[in-house]
């Protein structure tokens, strides 16, 4: 069951916002991991009014994934386990090619208006005016982190904030978590919990005006769900359950680290992990920093085998 520490939502919007749930059936209904029933939130949610532009974003942006169906397995079952972690990682790829596209179109403006894309990992800004729909795609693991923080701009009402999960038929499931930023309060972050294979939504909103709220946004989900590591225990005999114990996300091959921003380059030096700077100096990638010539991001873990595939950070799978 989805659970989170924040309450459930106080801000009901008007039915100008439309129907993201039946909207994301065509584009996300082979996309969750279902590993466990919810139980749908009550209706008058945002997350469940309609909202024209939202359905024409997932019908365009949506990943198509193979519906996975590790609900369940026998452990005495040794090709049912292999099963759920083949399905699992077909998913997880896709998953996370949905990432990178995301991630590398963090910073382009043709993301400025609409619905955006929420990668993971890596921090997405903007600017609030009215409002603006986030979602990412789903979420392989049993958790998931979402941070916000506001970075400046001259609102002076709050933004408003509501964070839902939809299921693989484009159902709300479980509480939804709710927040306001303003001034005074400028963080918000929560980690919530039973989301695997369940779409997250961020709905980010304000009083119309030309004063907006500047923000950024971080998505990232946790490890392998609980049933998956199962799943693997029972298909190698309780050998190798987790092929990324240095941090990164299994692509159902090797290690992700992370894409570097939009037109640099990354690259690998004296055990770190590095990307070009754009212009002279500058190190846009949250938590990255300029080392006197080029953009560090972080050292390479002790025992791995780094390299760069497709201008992304990755190191080997130890389970090779």
């Amino acid at each position: 069951m989805l659970t989170n520490t924040a309450s459930p939502s106080q801000f009901p919007r008007a039915s100008r916002v439309g129907a993201v749930v039946r909207a994301l059936v065509p584009a996300t209904a082979a996309a969750a991991l279902l590993l466990g029933a919810a139980t749908p939130a009550a209706a008058g949610n945002p997350c469940t009014s309609e909202w024209i532009k939202f359905k024409s974003f997932f019908d365009k942006n949506g990943p198509k994934i193979a519906k996975g169906v590790c609900q369940f397995f026998n452990k005495d079952d040794a090709a049912a386990a292999q099963k759920c972690v083949e399905d699992y990682e077909k998913a997880k790829a896709q998953v996370d090619a949905t990432i990178h596209k995301y991630n590398g179109m963090a910073g382009d403006s043709q993301w400025k208006v609409g619905p955006r894309g929420l990668g993971e990992g890596q921090w997405a800004s903007g600017t609030l005016l009215y409002e603006r729909t986030f979602a990412g795609p789903p979420v392989m693991s049993d958790t998931y982190r979402l941070d916000l923080e506001r970075t400046g701009g001259k609102a002076t009402k709050a933004m408003r904030g509501t964070v839902c999960f939809l299921d693989d038929r484009g159902q709300v499931q479980g509480a939804t978590a709710s927040f306001t930023i303003d001034r005074s309060k400028t963080r918000y972050g929560n980690t919530f919990s039973g989301v695997a294979g369940l779409t997250p939504v961020i709905l980010l909103e304000k009083p119309p005006g030309t004063n907006g709220h500047q923000y950024r946004i971080k998505g990232q989900s946790g490890g392998e769900p609980q049933i998956v590591k199962d799943a693997r225990q029972v298909q190698g005999g309780g050998g190798c359950q987790n092929p990324c114990p240095h941090g990164g996300n299994f692509d159902g091959a090797n290690c992700y680290i992370g894409t570097p921003p939009s037109g640099t380059k990354a690259f690998i030096y004296g055990g770190n992990y590095y990307y070009t700077p754009v212009g002279a100096n500058t190190c846009p990638k949250g938590g990255s920093r300029f080392d006197g010539a080029n953009c560090f991001v972080q050292p390479v873990a002790k025992g791995t085998k780094p390299f760069i595939y497709a201008n992304n950070w990755y190191y080997q799978n130890v389970c090779k």
